[in-house]
């Protein structure tokens, strides 16, 4: 899963890997409605912030933070700035000569999302799928020993079949993933079971009726 967005493997040696699961099964509760793509992303940028966060020394308030988005994702620039002034951060521009605080660099390699096997809920039931949202890249903060740090940071949750026109965003290509076919048993099953029931309440009918 997800080797289109990233050709690098799961899990690699001084790689930060964090797995938000936010539903791995059935999320079908009415009153929570269910987050766009791009605000998935969101919450993963504030994921990445945070981390970096408690990285960095809690009696500096101050950090000079460089973003490298490119394109794609520059959109996520305001968020990842917002984030970290709610973390108590200030951001600078530049640092004054007589002034020791942290340098944050943060790229972002890619970003992407993907959906799992779909299935039903129940025989007749609605079309859900897992949703896999995923964003990977660098970063660096000067405070640290360890240097260069990598991190793939992905959520998952389940999502009804049919919202995914309304979740994805024409404007954003990697908010949009290939939707998988419906299971080939399951489209064959539930016609076979329709007639089968049909055919049961008739013969049922015609038997009470000879009676």
């Amino acid at each position: 899963m997800l080797n289109k967005f990233s050709n690098h493997h799961l899990f690699i040696p001084g790689k930060i890997f964090f797995l938000l699961i936010a539903s791995t099964l059935f999320s079908f509760n009415g009153a929570c409605q269910t987050k766009t793509n791009l605000e998935v992303f969101y919450l993963l940028t504030d994921s990445l912030v945070d981390r970096i966060v408690k990285e960095l020394p809690a009696d500096d308030n101050k950090i000079l933070l460089t973003l490298n988005l490119g394109e794609s994702y520059s959109l996520f620039s305001n968020n990842i700035r917002t984030r970290f002034s709610k973390n108590g951060k200030e951001i600078l521009e530049y640092i004054p000569e007589d002034l020791h605080i942290p340098q944050v660099d943060i790229v972002m390699d890619g970003a992407g999302v993907e959906y799992g096997e779909m299935f039903r809920d129940g025989w007749f039931g609605a079309h859900y799928i897992q949703r896999y949202s995923t964003i990977f890249g660098n970063y660096l903060q000067t405070f640290s020993k360890e240097g260069k740090r990598e991190f793939e940071i992905t959520q998952l949750d389940t999502i009804k079949v049919e919202d995914i026109k309304y979740l994805e965003n024409d404007s954003f290509p990697f908010t949009k993933s290939t939707i998988p076919p419906e299971p080939f048993i399951s489209g064959v099953a539930e016609p076979l079971i329709a007639i089968g029931t049909a055919a049961a309440v008739v013969a049922l009918f015609f038997i009470i009726r000879s009676k």
